[in-house]
């Protein structure tokens, strides 16, 4: 399986980085919605993170883009809403195109889903905090259960 499945597709290449990547995720997921104020940071040490880890599980491109937007966040905390946004679109679109449109997975619905968030987050701001928890959380449940092979 080297197609691209999720967002954060730990995986691919050391089983072990997809539980270690989800646990990572939740934590940061749960660590935003409880210190809103040092957001950036969390956001842009969570993308670093997410790259290194989709790169070592096999997942180049997605992990090049974590890398370069966690930088990015890092060096331009003012954007981070927009940027945020952004890069939550592309990953979904990424993902929705490697999943394929054929049948519905896992894939797809991660991809749709962050999609919208990013939308969402364009129009709306100033929810940033709850909509990025809420996308770490569901990649952080979705990496640990393809690694337990829930789905």
């Amino acid at each position: 399986m080297f197609a691209i499945s999720l967002p954060f597709s730990f995986n691919l290449g050391f089983p072990i980085v997809g539980l270690i990547g989800g646990i990572i995720a939740i934590l940061f997921g749960i660590l935003i919605l409880i210190f809103p104020r040092i957001l950036n940071y969390l956001v842009g040490i969570a993308l670093i993170l997410f790259g290194i880890f989709s790169i070592l599980g096999g997942s180049l491109l997605i992990g090049i883009l974590s890398l370069l937007f966690g930088i990015v966040v890092m060096i331009f905390p003012r954007i981070l809403n927009y940027l945020v946004a952004a890069y939550l679109i592309i990953i979904g679109l990424i993902t929705i195109f490697s999943a394929g449109f054929a049948v519905v997975t896992a894939g797809l619905i991660t991809g749709i889903i962050l999609v919208v968030l990013g939308i969402i987050i364009f129009i709306f701001p100033a929810i940033i905090n709850i909509v990025i928890a809420i996308a770490f959380i569901i990649q952080g449940v979705i990496a640990i259960g393809h690694y337990f092979g829930w789905f």
